[in-house]
């Protein structure tokens, strides 16, 4: 009986449970839906929030401005950044001194609304999941502010700077005694403030935009002389002369003719070096010395400051082609003078003439100017070596008559020897004179 009972309790069999699939299903759509619904209210809502706000993570000369308006981005950079750059100093040290300049002198501008806007478009460019994306990755993206600045009290800084500190360097120079020998005192070297790379220091000194002061420290660099001592003692014997006499001359016009003798008197040349009569004599005026006399003006005589100096330049002109070199610039006389053979004759006229010429030897020359006895000597000096050539300077006359007039025309030469040889003759100008 009890066996029975059992037997029947094990066939009695749990009831099925049964699901509704086709309802999972919706209500798994259903919280998809919800849930991507909800999705994109929320990236809607952020990307909604910094619509008018500046995206996280961006900065403007490293200061936060995510979550700011355009408007309360500006005021922090000025609080934040342009007040406290106004504070800032630039310090220039030279050796153990300093100078300051403090940045609201020098009237700095900073663009920046610009940047600020530049600031506030970042990822705004972007897809609306995108936009997202940037909010909540708050990727840092710095923006650097643009500037412009008066370089005014810089430049004047400098120009104090090196007005203490620079030192024009002293050639050495030459002078030739009464027992003609030469007396040759050194040189002596000068500095001067690195002017182009203090500049260059100091704007990138200012590129680098961060708050503290910015020190830079100038350079004084070495400057060498033009004339050493070891080139003028090259300078050791005479290599031409040449004399005009002038003792049919006038007192004024005597005077004239020492007067600009003395200023040329001991000009040294060095190689490529140039050399200008009005730059040396200078302006011919009464303050100087100077007297009327007589001067050729077309083709008239007049009575001029100055009269007398032609003969000067002109006796100049023949010692210079006879030590070989051939002027630059040099013009002649419409009418033919008395000291000088035609062609052979060099005018100046202050602001007007010039007698030029560059010193194209290997040697620097030395011009002696001796006026003695009614007599003006030119002596050219210079190295040794030179005196293996001579030169000499020759003309060719040819009279004609035009419109009742003689006119001359003339070419002249300076003539080369070797040994006494003619080795070359070179035209050096043609000129017309009427008489």
């Amino acid at each position: 009986m009890i066996e029975n009972e059992n037997n029947k309790e094990k066939t009695i069999k749990k009831p099925k449970i049964k699901v509704n699939r086709k309802k999972m299903t919706r209500s798994l759509c259903i919280l998809v839906v919800l849930f991507y619904i909800m999705r994109i209210s929320w990236i809607h809502f952020w990307v909604n929030k910094y619509d008018k706000l500046i995206y996280p993570g961006v900065k403007v000369e490293g200061i936060k401005l995510n979550g700011k308006t355009k408007e309360e981005a500006v005021n922090t950079l000025k609080r934040n950044y342009v007040n406290e750059i106004f504070k800032k100093n630039i310090v220039i040290k030279v050796q153990d001194k300093s100078y300051t300049i403090n940045y609201s002198k020098l009237n700095i501008n900073y663009n920046i609304e610009d940047t600020v806007k530049d600031a506030f478009k970042y990822g705004k460019d972007k897809s609306t999941h995108d936009k997202y994306k940037a909010i909540r990755s708050s990727e840092e993206k710095n923006f650097s502010l643009k500037y412009k600045y008066d370089k005014k009290e810089i430049e004047e800084t400098i120009s104090k700077i090196q007005q203490q500190f620079d030192k024009k360097p002293v050639d050495a120079k030459i002078t030739k005694n009464k027992d003609d020998d030469f007396k040759i005192t050194s040189e002596k070297y000068g500095q001067e403030v690195d002017k182009d790379k203090l500049i260059k220091d100091i704007d990138e000194g200012i590129s680098n935009k961060a708050i503290k002061d910015i020190v830079v420290n100038a350079s004084l660099k070495k400057v060498q002389p033009s004339t050493k001592k070891s080139d003028l003692e090259k300078i050791d014997t005479k290599i031409s002369s040449f004399t005009t006499n002038f003792s049919s001359s006038s007192d004024s016009r005597i005077n004239n003719i020492n007067i600009s003798a003395k200023a040329l008197d001991g000009t040294t040349i060095m190689p490529k070096g140039k050399f200008s009569f009005n730059n040396i004599v200078g302006e011919r005026t009464e303050k100087k010395g100077y007297k009327a006399a007589t001067i050729i003006v077309g083709d008239k005589l007049e009575s001029g400051l100055g009269g007398g100096v032609c003969q000067v330049s002109s006796t100049l002109h023949n010692a210079v082609v006879r030590a070989g070199i051939t002027p630059t610039e040099r013009d002649h006389h419409n009418m033919p003078v008395s000291y000088v053979g035609l062609g052979m004759d060099a005018t100046v006229d202050y602001g007007n003439i010039d007698y030029k010429f560059k010193n194209t030897l290997d040697y620097p020359i030395y011009i002696e100017c001796v006026v003695k006895d009614k007599d003006i000597t030119f002596n050219i000096f210079s190295n040794s070596k030179l005196t293996k050539k001579t030169y000499d300077l020759v003309n060719n006359v040819k009279t004609v008559s035009k419109a009742g007039k003689t006119i001359c025309t003339v070419k002249a030469y300076k003539v080369t020897y070797v040994d006494g040889k003619e080795v070359s003759r070179q035209e050096i100008n043609s000129d017309d004179y009427a008489k």
